[in-house]
C-alpha cells in the first residue's frame, strides 16, 4: 500500500538513509520520527495509519472564502462550472425519471410489487458490475470519457422507451429491461463519476464541491417532476401513459446536452498507475476489499451508510401507490410532491456547501435521524397538504445524509483506492433497491403505510445506536 507521505508526493528519504548511515545500520532519533509521522500523526512502526484522519495532499493554495461567498467556493473553478453544467443535464434527466417510471409503472400494472421491480432491476446490475466500475475508475487516467460514454448511453436508452411509446408497443417488461440497461450503465460509470469530482476541484475543495453538487440535483428534484406531471397533464388530462412519449425524448436531450457540456472539463493531469492496468481485474477487485478491510474507517462508513440507505428509501420507490392509493391525488399532484422535497434537499445541500470540514460525521447523523422521525410522520399522514410539508423535511434530512456521507466517504479514502471505495459505496444502493422489493411485497401485505412506517422505525433506531456506539459522531 502507497503510504499517505509518498502519494502526496513527500520525500520518502528516511527509509533510504537510513541504509546510508553506515554499514550497522543506525537511525537517528530525528530520522525516526520523520519516518514514523503520518499525516500529523506518531504510528507504531509497522502499525498502520489512525483510521480516524483522511488522506490529505498539497493543493495549490486559494484565498480562504468568507460569508456567503464560502457556499459557492468552487463556481470560481471555471473547470468546475463545465464539470456542473453536465451534471445538471445529468441530474434533470435522472430526476424526470424519477416521476415518469414509477408513474408509468403503477398507470400499467397497479402493483406495488411491480413498482418494487423497477428497483431491483437497477439493483441487481449495479450488485453485479459497480466493482468493475471501481476499477474502471482506478484504471483509466481519463475518467470524464467513461462518464460521458454513460451519458450517451443512457440517452439512447431514453429514446428507445420513447420510440415503444410512441409505436404502441410499451408494456412493463420494456420498462423493466430499461431500467436493467440503465443500471448496468450507471454501475460502470457512477464510480467515475464521483472520484472525478475531487480531480476537478481538489481535495481542500471537495466538501464544498459534493455540496454544490447536491445542490444542482435537488434544485432539479425541485423542478423537473414538477414540470414534467404538470406537461403530461396538460398534454394527457385523463388518466393513463398518453403523453409520457414526449417526457421520454426530453430526457435523452437532456443527456446530450451533459455529455457536450462534459467536453469542457478538461482532462486529468494525473497519469495512471500502469501496475494496476495490466493486473487482473479480480486482483484489483481483491485488493479493494482488503483496504477496506484494514481501514476501519472506510468500512464503518460504508456499513452505517449501507443499513441507513436501506431504511430510508423504501417510501421513495413506493411513493406513487402511496399517492394515488392513500392521498388519492392525480399525476400532477404525484409530481408536484417529489419536486416539493427539492425545496428541503437544496436547502440542506447548500447548508453542507457552505461547512467547514469539521463535525461531519455528527451532522450526517443527525441528518438520518431528522430523515427518519419525518417518514414516520409521513408514513401516518393521509392529508395530501400536510404530506407535501412533512416532504420538505424528508428532503432536508436526505440530502444532509446524501452530501455527507458521500464526501466522508471520499475524505477517508486514499486517491490510488476511492474508485474501488465508491464503486462498493455505490454496489450498496444495488442491495438497497433489491431490498425495497421486499418492502413492496410487505406493502401488497399489510399496506403500504405500515410498511414505510415500519422501515422509518428501523432507521431512527439505527441511527441512535450509531450515536451511542460508534465513532461516527466524532468525524470531520
Amino acid at each position: 500500500m502507497t503510504s499517505s507521505r509518498d502519494r502526496n508526493g513527500a520525500n520518502s528519504a528516511p527509509a533510504a538513509t537510513a541504509s546510508q548511515n553506515g554499514s550497522n545500520g543506525a537511525v537517528t532519533t530525528e530520522e525516526l520520527t520523520r519516518a514514523t509521522e503520518i499525516n500529523g500523526n506518531v504510528a507504531v512502526a509497522g502499525s498502520p495509519p489512525p483510521p480516524a484522519t483522511p488522506p490529505t495532499e498539497p493543493r495549490t493554495p486559494f484565498e480562504e472564502p468568507t460569508g456567503i461567498w464560502r457556499t459557492f467556493d468552487s463556481l470560481r473553478d471555471p473547470n468546475f462550472r463545465w464539470f456542473l453544467a453536465s451534471m445538471f443535464g445529468h441530474f434533470a434527466a435522472m430526476n424526470t425519471q424519477m416521476f415518469i417510471r414509477g408513474y408509468m409503472v403503477f398507470q400499467l400494472t397497479g402493483s406495488y410489487a411491480y413498482l418494487a421491480s423497477i428497483g431491483v432491476a437497477q439493483g441487481v446490475p449495479m450488485l453485479l458490475f459497480a466493482l468493475f466500475g471501481g476499477v474502471l475508475a482506478d484504471a483509466v487516467p481519463q475518467k470524464k470519457y467513461v462518464v460521458q460514454i454513460g451519458q450517451a448511453l443512457n440517452a439512447v436508452n431514453a429514446f428507445v422507451v420513447a420510440f415503444w411509446i410512441l409505436t404502441d408497443m410499451i408494456a412493463v417488461e420494456h420498462l423493466l429491461a430499461a431500467a436493467f440497461i440503465q443500471g448496468v450503465i450507471n454501475a460502470l460509470q457512477m464510480p467515475s463519476r464521483q472520484a472525478l469530482t475531487p480531480e476537478v476541484v481538489g481535495m481542500a475543495r471537495l466538501t464544498n464541491a459534493l455540496g454544490l453538487s447536491t445542490a444542482g440535483m435537488n434544485f432539479n428534484r425541485l423542478v423537473m417532476p414538477g414540470l414534467a406531471g404538470w406537461g403530461l397533464a396538460a398534454i394527457n388530462p385523463e388518466e393513463g401513459i398518453g403523453g409520457t412519449e414526449y417526457v421520454y425524448l426530453a430526457m435523452g436531450t437532456a443527456y446530450i446536452l451533459a455529455v457536450l457540456a462534459m467536453f469542457r472539463v478538461p482532462t486529468s493531469p494525473a497519469p495512471v498507475d500502469q501496475r494496476r492496468t495490466v493486473r487482473g481485474a479480480l486482483e484489483d477487485l481483491i485488493d479493494g476489499f482488503r483496504y477496506m478491510q484494514r481501514t476501519p474507517t472506510v468500512k464503518l462508513l460504508l456499513l452505517s451508510n449501507l443499513l441507513i440507505v436501506t431504511a430510508s428509501m423504501p417510501y421513495f420507490m413506493l411513493l406513487a401507490g402511496f399517492v394515488d392509493e392513500v392521498l388519492g391525488a392525480s399525476k400532477a399532484q404525484l409530481g408536484f410532491l417529489i419536486s416539493i422535497q427539492g425545496v428541503g434537499s437544496l436547502a440542506g445541500s447548500l447548508f453542507i456547501a457552505s461547512m467547514a470540514a469539521r463535525g461531519r460525521g455528527k451532522m450526517m447523523l443527525l441528518s438520518s435521524l431528522l430523515l427518519g422521525v419525518a417518514l414516520i410522520f409521513f408514513a401516518a399522514s393521509t392529508n395530501y397538504w400536510l404530506t407535501a410539508g412533512i416532504l420538505v423535511i424528508v428532503g432536508l434530512g436526505q440530502s444532509g445524509r446524501m452530501s455527507l456521507g458521500n464526501v466522508l466517504v471520499q475524505s477517508y479514502s486514499e486517491d490510488a483506492y476511492r474508485g474501488r471505495v465508491m464503486s462498493i459505496y455505490m454496489m450498496e444502493f444495488g442491495v438497497t433497491l433489491i431490498g425495497t422489493f421486499f418492502v413492496g411485497m410487505l406493502a401488497a401485505w399489510i399496506g403500504v403505510q405500515w410498511a414505510i412506517g415500519g422501515t422509518a422505525v428501523w432507521l431512527v433506531a439505527l441511527v441512535l445506536y450509531l450515536m451511542a456506539r460508534t465513532e461516527l459522531m466524532r468525524l470531520d
